[in-house]
């Protein structure tokens, strides 16, 4: 990924991020980076601050007995629109929650269509899968909705009104915001995610890594999308990897690890907008947690 990002201070990713997070895609920069040459490309970024303004039940974690207590990190909403040389135009929306319901996924596609014309195929939301986010709508309902109280029920409820509403206006404004970029694309490892079900008891897990005895399958495979300006300058970075945000297990908002990967690149290219998206990481644990 070397030449991905070029001019960008790559070399100074991997040793700023090992201290604050190291269970981060930290080989993302160094694979080789093919690049993307089609004239035309226009891309906009905006975000949105979604961290819940009051305590609220959190998702992810059946065994939680009362809500959020205070916040480790600020949660985001991002927007990314890329639009081709003949104005079609594609979405990603990539959100620090553990999930979001059918309803709420059609509520805002619905609502996009309306407003700016995108087709629900046009627009791909996608979550980290972070455990120490509120909880959303009916998404994991038993585990969450049907059993809290009824006054966190219309807490979460209006988050999910104050969701829609957010997202969309990001679009919006992503919209506005679109410029002629470049875009190029390549693939790292990170070798953190660990199978769950092969490797049991979980206590034992570190010992098992430490004698080289962990059992697959897994996919340590990082892919990362940059999108430049006409001037090289890093825009937005879209990056992937599939495993659980399960590292943190407190009663504090927070990105989990693709979060704070998230502001780690932000924190380096200050211009540009990171956004992370899970991949098939249902049956990984990152270790350490």
């Amino acid at each position: 990924m070397r030449q991905l990002f070029a001019g960008n201070r790559h070399e100074s990713f991997l040793p700023r991020l090992w201290p604050v997070a190291a269970f981060v895609p930290l080989l993302l920069l160094v694979v080789g980076a093919s690049v993307g040459t089609a004239e035309g490309w226009r891309a906009g970024v905006a975000k949105a601050n979604i961290t819940p303004l009051q305590p609220m039940w959190m998702a992810g974690y059946g065994s939680r007995d009362r809500p959020a207590e205070g916040k480790l990190t600020d949660l985001w909403g991002k927007a990314l629109v890329l639009e081709d040389a003949e104005g079609r135009r594609g979405v990603l929306l990539t959100l620090d929650l553990v999930g979001i319901d059918r309803d709420l996924s059609l509520a805002i596609r619905d609502e996009l269509q309306t407003r700016f014309g995108l087709e629900r195929a046009e627009v791909v939301i996608s979550t980290s899968h972070t455990h120490t986010g509120p909880v959303v709508g009916q998404n994991l309902a038993p585990l969450h909705y049907a059993i809290v109280p009824t006054d966190q029920q219309r807490l979460i409820d209006a988050y999910a009104e104050r969701l829609q509403r957010e997202m969309v206006d990001a679009v919006g404004r992503a919209i506005e915001d679109l410029q002629p970029c470049r875009l190029r694309y390549g693939s790292g490892e990170a070798t953190f995610a660990v199978n769950r079900r092969n490797n049991r008891p979980e206590p034992a897990v570190p010992m098992l890594h430490a004698a080289g005895n962990l059992e697959g399958p897994w996919d340590h495979q990082v892919p990362v999308l940059a999108i430049e300006d006409n001037a090289k300058n890093l825009r937005a970075v879209v990056f992937g990897y599939a495993c659980h945000a399960t590292v943190l297990s407190s009663y504090q908002w927070s990105g989990d690890y693709p979060g704070f990967a998230q502001s780690e690149l932000e924190r380096i290219y200050p211009e540009c907008q990171a956004m992370f998206w899970a991949g098939c990481g249902a049956d990984q644990n990152p270790l350490p947690r």
